[in-house]
């Protein structure tokens, strides 16, 4: 059950906390993202932001919370059809695009047909030897070739990408394709909270039903290409236990594209690589200074997993403001009850299954703590005891 973490933790998906309902999640999620957009229109000194429209549910939703910050911000939105010759499925991308200009008057758009590019690549690579006119060489061509126009057209603006966890997870996207963009808003979020959000935009019912397809002619649907269904890859982002070979076959997807979601490779990640740790928190602290300080660290350190023992509710910080969602105590996740010699969560099982070898902890100090720290010792773990985010020793 380790593995799920560790993936978790490097995705860091967000979805609806315990303390909230869907609603609002969607809301708060929607509101953060563009106040997000906003933020990085203002740092990065850009005049607008280019985002391709195919006609799909996901750059319906990006193109809309980025022409909703632009309107904000009074900058330039400017949404582009990028077809390549003659399209199935071009008139969603029609729909979508009138939508969004109708939700924000000010957005620009255009069509670009990449047939021309498309053509002359293919004809200029034909003659190499490593060319394959294969249905993955000249479907991932597609999408390199949209973002070269898109940066093209993009003068002084920044290039959206509409990546997601769902996709990051499996490495579902083309590298220096979809892949290659300035930003992702919607990098943390699931695919069903995608569709959930763009609801409230009035997405085209079109876009709504389709089977999502990334429309590059190697499969009909994406979750044909992945073998794995969208609702398992959503379930398992957000904490759930799945049946076991959609659980290996995600596991395998994410460990083979791991070098989508790094920079280039070099003889530094070898001697930079930092070990799993795993924060360990016990109790529910009352101590105001002890929970200010356990909350501060766990901000300070999100590349921790955080593991919770407790057999009572934990106070409202936790969920309200630790900032990554999969450190939050999420009682199907991570929220152990304190049993037998350590803790037992219903559906990852024994505490010590779940943890890596190198353990801190934070909390209340009493008999869970010692029976814990006894049982981690002797499983020669590597344990740290965080002292400004431990309770005073009761007499």
């Amino acid at each position: 059950m380790i593995k799920q973490r560790v993936v978790l933790n490097d995705i860091s998906p967000d979805f609806k906390r315990d303390n909230r309902t869907q609603e609002e999640y969607i809301a708060a999620k929607k509101s953060q993202t563009v106040d997000f957009i906003k933020r990085y229109l203002k740092s990065s000194g850009a005049r607008g932001v280019v985002l391709g429209v195919s006609g799909g549910v996901d750059s319906f939703l990006c193109a809309s919370l980025c022409a909703q910050a632009c309107e904000e911000e009074g900058k330039q939105m400017y949404i582009v059809l990028l077809p390549n010759g003659v399209q199935s499925d071009f008139a969603d991308a029609q729909e979508c695009a009138q939508k969004i200009m109708e939700n924000s008057p000010g957005v620009m758009c255009d069509t670009v047909s990449i047939a021309g590019g498309y053509e002359g690549a293919v004809s200029d690579l034909s003659g190499a030897q490593g060319f394959h006119r294969d249905a993955y060489t000249l479907g991932n061509l597609q999408p390199r070739l949209r973002m070269m126009y898109q940066y093209a057209l993009a003068k002084g603006m920044l290039v959206a990408g509409t990546d997601h966890a769902t996709e990051a997870i499996t490495g579902f996207y083309t590298k220096y394709g979809d892949g290659g963009s300035d930003f992702n808003p919607l990098q943390e979020l699931v695919k069903d909270d995608i569709y959930a959000m763009s609801k409230t935009y009035g997405a085209p019912k079109a876009v709504m039903e389709k089977q999502p397809a990334a429309g590059l002619g190697i499969s009909q649907t994406d979750e044909e290409e992945l073998g794995i269904r969208y609702a398992d890859i959503c379930a398992y982002l957000k904490g759930n236990v799945i049946a076991k070979e959609p659980m290996e076959k995600l596991e395998a997807a994410y460990d083979r594209s791991m070098h989508k979601r790094s920079m280039a490779a070099s003889l530094k990640d070898e001697y930079t690589k930092k070990a799993q740790v795993t924060r360990i928190h016990i109790g529910n602290v009352g101590d105001g200074r002890v929970l200010k300080s356990t909350i501060c660290d766990i901000n300070a350190h999100p590349e921790q997993n955080v593991l919770y023992v407790t057999g009572e509710p934990l106070h409202e910080a936790f969920y309200n403001e630790i900032k990554k969602t999969v450190n939050t105590p999420v009682a199907r996740y991570n929220v152990f009850q304190p049993k037998g010699e350590s803790g037992v969560n219903s559906a990852f099982g024994d505490l010590l299954d779940n943890a890596a070898d190198h353990v801190v902890v934070s909390g209340e100090v009493g008999e869970t703590l010692q029976r814990i720290m006894l049982s981690l010792m002797n499983s020669r773990r590597e344990v740290v005891l965080l002292k400004d985010c431990l309770t005073k020793v009761k007499k």
